[in-house]
């Protein structure tokens, strides 16, 4: 007797019906990765609260400064840069560029509880290949993340890829980091990632814009004054109203060169009770006025230093 196997039904497969095969949710990846073509020229800002950016520059040269700061970093094809939380990111392509974007959050699934230690390099150690800055760093693309950009292009061209299939690939990555590259050179490239910060420094920069003083966010986060202050100095190595001024600062600048509010509206969102008042902020963290960072105007003039200093 014989017995008939049933012919597969492709058609019930979630692979061909346009359904993801993935059951999980996105553990960490904010948005669906982009692949950016810029001519020479073009830019772009990136703005990180709670969460990262990862850039993976595969063809084309760009420059970047961070928080509204002149100190220009140069970076070319063949390398990936980590952004930091509350980073305001200007990227300017110097030649025609491609690259790809990641936007993420803290998560286990990424460091799988192994997340990085910030090593103390010594005056000898020498990491070859390695820039570091205030905020960025960067790491030339070992041949394992090279063909790992190149299996994210494909992907970006279908539209069954969607944010789960690229949260997978993403986890991909940070396994590939870690066989890629020797431990004291991942860990410092990652220093700024860490898991835990899903807590307490997201909900910081979660509650901050509604905050006007260190005592609002105390109140927000459900601590004394001390006790946040204690936090700070262990998570961001500086006092709670610094941070503050500084996260200000960045929103201020980024509203101001990449927005069509007015000062005095710009004023009123950063808690400023006038524009002169948000006038002295800016000569006070950017050495200009609102109206030349608007401009474009960001070199600090003999006039702007002689206001700055008074």
């Amino acid at each position: 007797m014989s017995h008939k196997v049933a012919l597969p039904r492709f058609d019930d497969e979630p692979l061909f019906v346009g359904s993801s095969v993935f059951k999980h949710p996105s553990a960490a990846l904010l948005s669906i990765p982009k692949h950016k073509h810029l001519t020479v020229g073009d830019h772009f800002y990136l703005q990180s609260e709670g969460n990262y950016y990862l850039i993976f520059l595969l063809q084309g040269k760009i420059s970047t400064s961070t928080n509204g700061k002149q100190e220009a970093m140069s970076f070319e094809a063949k390398q990936m840069i980590f952004v930091p939380m509350g980073t305001l990111l200007h990227v300017v392509a110097e030649e025609d560029t491609s690259c790809i974007i990641f936007h993420f959050l803290p998560s286990i699934h990424l460091c799988a509880r192994q997340c990085p230690e910030r090593p103390k390099l010594s005056k000898d150690m020498h990491i070859p290949n390695f820039k570091k800055g205030a905020h960025l760093t960067s790491l030339p693309l070992a041949h394992g993340i090279d063909l790992w950009t190149h299996s994210i292009v494909e992907y970006l061209q279908y539209s069954l890829s969607d944010l789960r299939l690229f949260d997978v690939k993403l986890q991909e990555l940070f396994l590939l980091l870690r066989m890629n590259y020797a431990r004291r050179i991942q860990e410092e490239f990652l220093r700024s990632f860490h898991c835990k910060r899903s807590g307490f420094s997201c909900q910081v920069f979660r509650h901050f814009p509604s905050c006007r003083t260190v005592e609002d966010l105390a109140n927000k986060l459900g601590v004394p004054v001390a006790t946040l202050t204690r936090m700070f100095d262990e998570e961001f190595g500086i006092s709670p109203l610094q941070w503050i001024l500084q996260q200000r600062a960045r929103h201020v600048y980024k509203d101001l060169v990449d927005s069509t509010l007015s000062l005095t509206e710009i004023s009123e969102r950063y808690y400023f009770s006038s524009p002169g008042y948000l006038s002295a902020f800016c000569r006070r963290m950017f050495g200009v006025s609102p109206l030349k960072i608007r401009r474009g105007q960001h070199t600090l003039s003999t006039s702007d230093s002689e206001d700055f200093e008074e």
